[in-house]
């Protein structure tokens, strides 16, 4: 195909793919230009309809996505995306408080009465909705838009995974959750209750039947949700096509018949990515997913994300220890956090330039990451000249420092701004039509 017909949404990929260096088993290029074929060939086709017709469409038209989407977002965007995007404004998160609790001796029933008895049973404590609740983040803000991907950075302890759990609306062991979270207009009680299919979140370690082929895994993940024929004019074939498109995309097709508990550490992180994407979720999140993973295994998986933003315009958020700078500079936003406090939100190529604005130097040799995880780390860092005296210590300074920043006031604008736009657009109810259409049930 040459240059001229090609429709890929990803203009500069190729010029991306010199970028990260040679392709490791994950090429972006091909799998966009794969994508491109299925979504042309797939999308039901239909004839014009008379302007009478437009004006009673309804359900007795038939539907065309690819049609659908343009209209609705003014864009070209690929059939099968859906666009949501995650916003979250002054997201604190509280937890059970075990730090006054004890192993259990003979002495502890004694205890616990006269604990009960000093202290009104609980009830007091119960009634004022304090009890044992231990503040775990305060006042997260931000922004992840469809197409772009989050990189979550702090030491282990600090807050990520408690972030990411409940950005990936798994919120049941919390006792309490304040602030605004929005899935592209839809509240995370709404898609707990009709849409739990498009937030995905992924955990660190890989849950796969070991006795089944990868080919087989992916082959079921893609039958489940196979779009309606309202979508689709030919859903087997889609299904066979999906399937050489994952196992190309992700470096899976010399191993697809091999059985899961035969397959290498990298082999099964793509495939749990793989079946993440042929669920169609609108935004995945993916905590430490890469733990174990050698040094190119981790550049592999985070390409395959990267993938899934461009390709398909998910949201992704994911949160990495010890990321190479190729890893760092495959993401478009990164957030720290240090002891549950938010220390920076915003592009990854400004990210060090705030924080020697602030007194803390980034060593030469030492890789963004490392460096962001780092900052209250007074054994690690090192102080730009003239700041002995001024530069931020703990994590509650730099908290501070950032909301008094202009950049906080940038994150709160856009945020503003995007929930504005999402209102206006009706962009939850696009969502909802969208999901409702596409699945198995739905026929013409």
């Amino acid at each position: 195909m040459s240059s001229s017909e090609s429709i890929s949404p990803l203009d500069g990929h190729e010029e991306t793919e010199m970028l990260f260096g040679e392709p490791l088993h994950v090429n972006v290029s091909r799998a966009s230009t794969r994508f491109e074929t299925i979504q042309r060939a797939h999308s039901r086709q239909l004839e014009s309809p008379s302007r009478e017709e437009e004006e009673q469409a309804g359900e007795n038209l038939g539907f065309d996505l690819r049609k659908w989407l343009r209209g609705r977002q003014q864009a070209a965007g690929p059939p099968f995306a859906k666009r949501a995007g995650l916003s979250f404004k002054d997201l604190s998160i509280y937890g059970t408080d075990v730090s006054n609790k004890h192993i259990a001796t003979l002495i502890t029933p004694f205890w616990k009465l006269i604990k009960g008895v000093r202290t009104g049973w609980g009830i007091p404590a119960m009634l004022s909705g304090h009890g044992s609740k231990r503040q775990l983040t305060h006042s997260f803000s931000g922004l992840v838009r469809e197409g772009e991907m989050l990189l979550v950075l702090g030491r282990p302890g600090s807050g990520c995974s408690t972030l990411l759990r409940v950005l990936g609306n798994q919120r049941k062991t919390y006792t309490a959750i304040e602030g605004r979270v929005s899935y592209g207009g839809l509240s995370p009680e709404e898609i707990e209750k009709h849409f739990r299919g498009e937030v995905a979140y992924s955990a660190e370690e890989d849950t796969h039947y070991p006795t089944i082929t990868i080919r087989r895994t992916l082959e079921f993940a893609i039958e489940c949700k196979t779009p309606s024929t309202k979508v689709l004019a030919n859903p087997k074939r889609y299904q066979q096509d999906v399937l050489d498109m994952l196992l190309d995309m992700y470096g899976l097709r010399n191993s697809a018949d091999n059985i899961l508990m035969r397959a290498s550490g990298g082999e099964k992180k793509r495939t749990s990515i793989a079946e993440l994407v042929a669920t169609g979720a609108a935004v995945e999140i993916f905590d430490n997913s890469s733990r174990g993973l050698d040094s190119s295994t981790a550049l592999d998986y985070a390409r395959s994300l990267r993938i899934g933003a461009d390709v398909l315009q998910k949201t992704i958020i994911a949160t990495l220890y010890q990321a190479s700078e190729s890893i760092y500079e495959l993401f478009d936003k990164v957030m720290v956090i240090d002891e549950g406090r938010q220390l920076y939100f915003g592009p990854t190529t400004e990210a060090v330039a705030y924080f020697e604005a602030l007194g803390v130097k980034k060593p030469a040799r030492q890789t963004t990451s490392d460096f962001l995880s780092g900052l209250t780390q007074m054994n690690e860092r090192q102080t730009v000249p003239g700041f002995e005296d001024s530069a931020p210590i703990t994590a509650v300074d730099f908290e501070q420092r950032w909301l008094a920043s202009t950049q906080y006031q940038d994150v709160h604008a856009e945020l503003d701004a995007f929930e504005a736009q999402v209102e206006q657009d009706d962009r939850g109810q696009e969502l909802r039509e969208l999901v409702n259409v596409s699945k198995m049930g739905a026929t013409d």
